[in-house]
């Protein structure tokens, strides 16, 4: 059975035509002590149903070591936002991904449901909104920050 309305699905579709890179969902779950990962994955079936721009990749956190390592996993459900962009020079193209350090722990419902499809929006750009000041205060930066937002379901 679906999650999304009919009226949000076709809503979701507008916001997502104006995805310009295709953005993968790296969904980190597992099958035991995971109450959340099943919903937390159906949630990403329907979004990725909605733009040939959104991808689903999935790997299971217990096994797949070598990818919980590359995006810093640190627990499950998780889903790492990762533009993939096409690089082309003398006839050739290349694929790459670019990871912005974006990620989603437990289920994206409610508030972070929006939050979830703006950063769609925001990693197919490439373009984060920030102001030309908030970049260049970012920049000032001597060492990696790392930042949390926790939100409560409501």
């Amino acid at each position: 059975m679906a999650l999304l309305k009919d009226s949000d699905r076709a809503q979701l579709q507008k916001e997502f035509a104006q995805l310009t890179n295709p953005v993968k969902l790296i969904f980190f779950t597992q099958e035991l002590d995971c109450d959340y990962c099943p919903l937390t994955q159906e949630i990403l079936e329907e979004l990725t149903g909605l733009s040939d721009k959104i991808q689903l990749q999935t790997y299971n956190f217990a096994i797949d070591k070598d990818q919980v390592l590359e995006y810093k996993i640190a627990r499950v459900p998780a889903i790492a936002l990762v533009r993939v962009e096409t690089i082309g020079a003398n006839g050739a193209s290349e694929t790459r991904a670019r990871d912005y350090g974006i990620r989603y722990y437990g289920v994206p419902s409610g508030y972070e449901f929006a939050s979830l499809v703006g950063d769609i929006i925001d990693v197919s750009k490439g373009d984060s909104g920030l102001s030309p000041a908030s970049k260049a205060a970012l920049a000032q930066l001597s060492e990696p920050l790392h930042l949390q937002v926790f939100t409560t379901p409501t």
